[in-house]
């Protein structure tokens, strides 16, 4: 919780305006409060986030997504595809209707979960991989599957932070692959994989059977992570 506050106080104090004015305004308008002491949930790849709970309640936390104004649209996108995504029951849940603020956008999410570790064994990679297939054999790609987009409440993993509605084509299935792929063994996404892998992702999603392509694929990223972790021990 102390590492929490001294976050949250850091971030205040770097980004006092115009962070504070939209952190306000978004309270405001969707009636809730920051949670005192361990309210800053940290920043993604755009916009911040924060554990906020309804004004005078002490029901259960949400989290309150902000962004810039030139990440609106982005927002919009996001919650749209959380919202046709939640029959997945693979995603977190919008609260609500997002919103537009002066100099930005915000909306509640739930549950407030935690980040998931970085795998470091093969069937932890696997599991990743079961999640993301469960995804797309519900029609839906990720866009960024990452693994801090990811978390986990009450043993519930859910994806977080949907790119937008994107429907589970070959094109956005290999990407998705690919993008976890680099996630799971640290690969920059400027750097390119090697020929092995990169030959397993082309096959998902073009060449049957689907399912099998994705799992042959989490077997090799799996071994070669095994690998590396040996080697660096």
């Amino acid at each position: 919780m102390e590492g929490s506050k001294a976050l949250f106080r850091d971030f205040i104090t770097q980004n006092l305006s115009p962070w504070v004015t939209r952190l306000t305004a978004a309270c405001s308008t969707l009636n809730v409060e920051v949670v005192e002491g361990d309210a800053y949930l940290g920043r993604g790849a755009y916009g911040c986030v924060f554990k906020v709970k309804r004004v005078g309640q002490d029901g259960d936390v949400l989290a309150l997504k902000i962004v810039e104004e030139f990440s609106i649209r982005r927002l919009f996108l996001e919650y749209e595809a959380l919202v046709r995504a939640q029959d997945t029951g693979l995603v977190i849940r919008p609260v609500g209707e997002a919103i537009e603020l002066s100099n930005g956008a915000a909306m509640l999410l739930s549950p407030v979960g935690k980040p998931i570790s970085y795998p470091t064994t093969s069937q932890e990679a696997r599991v990743l991989f079961d999640m993301l297939w469960q995804l797309h054999a519900a029609g839906v790609a990720h866009g960024d599957p990452r693994v801090p987009n990811m978390i986990v409440k009450d043993e519930q993993r859910l994806w977080i932070d949907l790119y937008e509605l994107l429907d589970a084509s070959p094109s956005h299935m290999q990407n998705d692959a690919k993008i976890l792929t680099k996630s799971i063994l640290h690969v920059s996404w400027k750097d390119l994989l090697d020929s092995e892998l990169e030959s397993l992702i082309n096959n998902y999603g073009t060449a049957p059977p689907i399912q099998a392509n994705l799992n042959l694929l989490a077997d090799k990223v799996g071994e070669k992570l095994e690998k590396v972790l040996r080697l660096d021990g």
